[in-house]
């Protein structure tokens, strides 16, 4: 890309030296004390950092680059450059002062109207060449960058586009000898027709009296590609190739930058001895660092002082003051509002801070003048505490409160045959002043947030009954009867088809019956007993049982009937004693189980009594009263039943063969 090298004729321009008073302001004073504080009573110590943007008359021979952030000056009301002319540098402007500059000493400069200051004024009225190429770090020898410049920023501008003189302006600040030189670019279009209308930059270059301090402040700096790749450098360029200055990521290249200030500071050997030094409102130095500690029982004036060796055995002073405000009203804090559940008292304190107690004095409502006080009744507490002119109270409010007190008994069994409530009332509150929150097994039962439950299976059930910050909490465990008893009686034995009633005995009342047989339901049969029958071709044990139900609650019994073994249910007409298992004896067992009590007599064939046995069963196997064994032969008996016998009546007489020749 070219530029048109068509002469751009310029008309001749007279630059009037303007210094700038109206509204003009410092960037940041020479000494800052730092902006106006405030402490309080019993806080009143504050740490005060002072600042100094440079010590007086240093070596140029090399700076330091910092970002500081200050108010700015005006941009616009200046001194005109009238420079309205692409690519030039201005007529000389005097400076009202000397600046020195990499250890030269200059009171004339010239702008470029693509954002330079120059200290050659032999460039004035010349070309101010545009041209940079990406390779064009500072230092160069390339010649878009002549010595003993400020590049800040140095970019292809083209003021023609809006050919207004007072663009590039100027103005002298301050009162001497810390005045600022102040060049302002305000709004300068940037050159080319795809840049122009759209991209303008308002930047300024900063020259401080007596402290040789450089600063460029990029207002809005913004980049345009479409001309010379939008390249641009913020630095400086001294003597030769060796002298430069640049700041971090602003060489040239290709970026934007929107409120930003770079400060070119002299860093080279003290010229003037220096000192700094804080002062109080008496002139009494106390402290010697820029960070102090100050704490004032009154509002106090501090000075921050620099003071320095204008010329042999003359020394000059630059303050700047701080005022820090005591406020009169002490902080007191009792500790806000407190509430209590099952406590008897609580101490209050009043808090003042660093203040030592013994200074202060102490009067609450109560009456009592020491800093702490214990407090056992609800209501509102109030201190008043004096500190010299100092005053502060606080107050709050003490409640006691009980927990909420809750009794859901103690654990028990049931069998929800009747309906189970549980009661979370509390006895000393109003029960509708609380909140309930049930669970069951540790999970909260939703929805149930009354003052009862109804309970309707067995579990761990807890409440947690709450009262404005009170809280109590209670369980019960409920469980299920397991000692539901039912009783069938002993197993049974009967006769072939014989029927029989089985009868559930139990003291449980409302219950229910399920009968089962060899585990499997008998239908039909709900009631306490049931009639049952043997069937003669049954091989071993029948076994009936019984479930009686109430509510969860079950109990249950079971019987063995079995069929009489041997004649099966009839008066034998013969016995064998002799000792095989088999028919040894008159086996009169199911008499016994079907009637109860009864007594036999056995007689010879004499007629001679010769056995007696009352609640017969099967004890006679051939022998007489005195166990002598008998004979074999016919003997009679007669069977007396206590109950009449269902077959027999009240007496049965029979006889009976007694078989001894198996012997």
């Amino acid at each position: 890309m070219n530029k048109s090298l068509l002469l751009r004729l310029a008309s001749c321009v007279t630059f009037v030296f303007f210094v700038h008073t109206a509204n003009a302001q410092l960037g940041c004073n020479v000494v800052d004390a730092g902006p106006d504080v405030s402490v309080d009573c019993d806080n009143n110590c504050t740490t005060l950092e002072a600042s100094i943007i440079a010590i007086p008359l240093q070596e140029t021979s090399s700076y330091t680059i910092s970002a500081p952030s200050c108010p700015l000056p005006p941009i616009s009301g200046g001194t005109p450059t009238n420079l309205i002319i692409d690519d030039r540098w201005s007529n000389p402007i005097a400076l009202p002062f000397d600046f020195d500059f990499y250890l030269n000493s200059y009171n004339q400069l010239v702008v470029g109207a693509n954002g330079q200051i120059s200290f050659n004024v032999g460039l004035a009225g010349a070309f101010n060449a545009w041209n940079i190429d990406p390779g064009d770090l500072i230092p160069t020898s390339d010649s878009s960058f002549p010595l003993n410049t400020i590049y800040g920023a140095f970019h292809d501008l083209d003021p023609s586009v809006t050919a207004d003189p007072t663009q590039l302006n100027y103005f002298v600040d301050g009162v001497a000898p810390y005045r600022t030189f102040v060049m302002n670019f305000d709004n300068v279009p940037h050159f080319g027709s795809s840049c122009n209308t759209t991209f303008f930059t308002s930047q300024q270059i900063v020259l401080y009296e007596t402290l040789n301090v450089i600063e460029v402040n990029l207002i809005d700096k913004p980049a345009c590609n479409a001309w010379n790749d939008g390249l641009a450098v913020v630095g400086l360029m001294g003597n030769d190739l060796t002298e430069f200055a640049v700041p971090p990521g602003r060489n040239t290249g290709f970026w934007e930058a929107t409120g930003e200030t770079w400060r070119f500071i002299p860093d080279g050997n003290p010229t003037v001895n220096s000192s700094f030094e804080w002062r109080d409102e008496t002139g009494t130095v106390i402290g010697t660092d820029l960070s102090i500690e100050v704490c004032p029982n009154q509002t106090a004036t501090y000075t921050a002082a620099l003071i320095y060796e204008e010329s042999p055995g003359t020394f000059n002073t630059i303050t700047d003051d701080v005022i820090v405000t005591v406020d009169d009203q002490l902080t007191v804090n009792v500790g806000g509002d407190q509430e209590f559940c099952e406590e008897s008292s609580y101490t209050m304190t009043a808090d003042i801070g660093n203040i030592d107690p013994s200074q202060a004095t102490f009067l609450w409502n109560t009456g009592e003048t020491t800093q702490s006080i214990t407090v056992n009744q609800t209501g509102v507490y109030e201190v008043e505490v004096n500190f010299f002119q100092c005053t502060g109270t606080d107050s709050a409010t003490i409640t006691f409160n009980e927990n909420p007190d809750i009794d859901l008994g103690s654990d028990f069994e049931t069998c929800f045959d009747e309906q189970v409530v549980l009661d979370a009332s509390p006895s000393n509150y109003d029960p509708s002043l609380a909140t309930y929150e049930w669970s069951l097994n540790g999970t909260v039962i939703a929805g149930e947030t009354s003052q009862t439950l109804v309970v309707t299976e067995a579990g761990t059930y807890s409440v947690v009954v709450t009262v404005d910050n009170c809280t109590s909490e209670d369980s019960i465990t409920i469980s299920p009867r397991d000692d539901l008893a039912v009783s069938l009686g002993d197993d049974l034995q009967t006769c072939p088809d014989e029927v029989q009633v089985l009868t559930a005995t139990t003291d449980e009342t409302n219950v229910t019956y399920e009968w089962f047989l060899n585990g499997d339901l008998i239908a039909g049969e709900t009631t306490s007993s049931i009639e049952i029958s043997v069937p003669s071709n049954t091989v071993g044990s029948q076994t009936y049982s019984v479930v009686i139900t109430k509510g969860e609650c079950t109990g249950t019994d079971d019987i063995d009937v079995t069929l009489f073994s041997g004649a099966g249910c009839i008066i034998s007409e013969g016995i064998s004693p002799n000792n095989d298992g088999f028919n040894d004896c008159l086996d009169l067992e199911f008499l016994a189980n079907r009637s109860g009590s009864f007594s036999i007599e056995v007689f010879n064939r004499h007629g001679r009594s010769i056995f007696q046995q009352s609640n017969y069963s099967n004890e006679w196997c051939g022998q007489a009263d005195n166990d002598e064994l008998l004979p074999s032969g016919t003997y009679y008996y007669v069977l007396k039943f206590e109950t009449p016998d269902v077959e027999y009546g009240s007496v049965k007489t029979g006889w009976i063969y007694l078989n001894r020749d198996s012997n």
